[in-house]
């Protein structure tokens, strides 16, 4: 998280991810090289008001800046649309920041189609 502008501890995240682990409507993958984490996607799904079929949702991806542009992404990606799909979506979305233009050309690169605009406004 922190290599998404998110700094994040240790203990942070291990509590964030036991809260998300007992849910089935969330999925985390974890691409590693020799134990090594090199990369995470976390995705959801949801019933929508758009559709009958539930919404499925890329949460968040984030590839280790030294093992980026080896086709981790992609990897991840494509293990997170398959979870998706078995949950039963047949649509998934996505909302990278405006200032992720890499992140912008991989989506775009998948078949990704840039179909909205994100407003955000913090409640605190």
């Amino acid at each position: 998280m922190t290599e998404l502008g998110y700094p994040t501890s240790a203990e942070e995240m291990t509590s964030r991810m036991a809260l998300i682990r007992s849910r089935t409507d969330h999925a985390i993958f974890v691409a590693d090289e020799n134990g090594i984490v090199t990369g995470m996607i976390g995705v959801s799904i949801s019933p929508s008001l758009y559709q009958s079929d539930p919404q499925g949702a890329i949460v968040a991806l984030v590839v280790s800046s030294d093992f980026r542009g080896k086709g981790i992404g992609a990897f991840l990606v494509e293990r997170g649309e398959s979870w998706l799909r078995e949950s039963g979506a047949k649509y998934v979305t996505v909302k990278p920041s405006i200032r992720r233009e890499d992140a912008h050309r991989l989506y775009a690169r998948l078949g990704y189609e840039h179909s909205g605009l994100r407003f955000s406004k913090n409640l605190i």
